[in-house]
């Protein structure tokens, strides 16, 4: 399960979702499906014990946290918190388990970060056409 992450400033990724929504862009199928605005806080998030986290629930497939916290020595306080920046960011999936447990659910496990200047460039010159109009 592998996601394409995009790096591009800010504005540039507001200016895109905005294009998006004006149906004056639309995303190419190879886009990232997840944007940040720099290399720093991706790094914040795939940390490599967050990537090894991800890749050991996706192969041990755990049924709550309590196993999750077995599994990986680690408190489940420590976990939750862990595993809630991980949902938030799109990267896990937190389902309802058996009676009151949550499962995790790993949805990525490999990354590709890119950059992309032609799209830079597009966004930048669809914004000095939309300021010139």
């Amino acid at each position: 399960m592998k996601i394409r992450i995009g790096i591009m400033s800010e504005k540039l990724i507001r200016m895109r979702l905005l294009a998006i929504a004006q149906r004056k862009y639309t995303p190419q199928l190879n886009e990232p499906k997840l944007w940040y605005a720099s290399i720093n806080a991706v790094s914040q998030i795939l940390r490599p014990e967050n990537i090894e986290l991800l890749r050991l629930i996706d192969s041990e497939r755990p049924e709550s946290l309590t196993q999750l916290a077995e599994l990986t020595g680690r408190a489940k306080s420590n976990l939750s918190n862990t595993l809630k920046t991980l949902s938030d960011k799109g990267f896990v999936r937190l389902e309802q388990g058996s009676g009151r447990s949550i499962k995790p659910v790993a949805l990525y496990t490999d990354f590709e970060i890119v950059t992309n200047s032609e799209l830079e460039h597009y966004l930048l010159q669809l914004s000095i056409s939309q300021s010139a109009a």
